[in-house]
């Protein structure tokens, strides 16, 4: 197969690629090529992103680095890549993809209070935006009334729900959870969703 756009994860606290990128990847590799960083910096059991987009986008790049090396060929980093992240990620996805003019299309930001300027999304070539949340997630409403003021800003933008879920990943993800998220990674990506169903 050709080489694929990237689709970067960025996970949460307490958390880190082995607990939390799994619970994407059925949605995301239809669509590109799923490289999960860690963060950069130790909390708890597991890491966390701080700092800047200049402090995180190292670990963003250096994972992207080795995924190239990893599978050689197979990971195209020239045409616009997905940024996705989860509560603390989801912040600084929005951060990175927001500071690297032409690097990303896209942004999948979850489970986090945001806010987000048109103006900035559209300068770094942000052509489409998803914001979600479970139906229990305490971030819920604001990521719903965030999804309508950025589409209505010009950014299309789609609310999606992770299903009757609160905050914490992994979570025991909805059956349909895959589906949601397949759906909205095609949507953010502009790609046909018909590859989110099995043949």
């Amino acid at each position: 197969t050709s080489a694929r756009p990237a689709i970067v994860y960025l996970h949460g606290m307490w958390a880190s690629p082995e607990d939390s990128c799994g619970a994407f990847e059925h949605a995301a590799t239809p669509f590109g090529f799923l490289v999960c960083p860690r963060g950069n910096t130790p909390f708890g059991d597991g890491r966390m992103w701080a700092g800047t987009d200049a402090s995180v986008a190292p670990n963003v790049h250096a994972a992207l680095d080795a995924a190239a090396a990893l599978a050689p060929g197979k990971l195209d980093r020239s045409s616009g890549g997905t940024l996705m992240g989860y509560s603390n990620g989801a912040y600084f996805a929005a951060e990175v993809a927001q500071s690297e003019p032409g690097k990303w299309t896209g942004v999948v930001l979850l489970s986090m209070q945001l806010e987000l300027d048109a103006a900035r999304l559209r300068a770094a070539g942000i052509r489409r935006v998803v914001l979600g949340a479970g139906d229990k997630d305490g971030t819920r409403d604001s990521m719903k009334a965030l999804a309508a003021r950025t589409d209505a800003a010009g950014i299309p933008t789609r609310f999606v729900s992770l299903g009757p879920v609160g905050h914490d990943l992994p979570l025991p993800a909805p059956p349909d959870m895959d589906a949601r998220m397949c759906d909205a990674i095609a949507w953010v990506r502009e790609a046909d969703p018909a590859a989110c169903r099995p043949p």
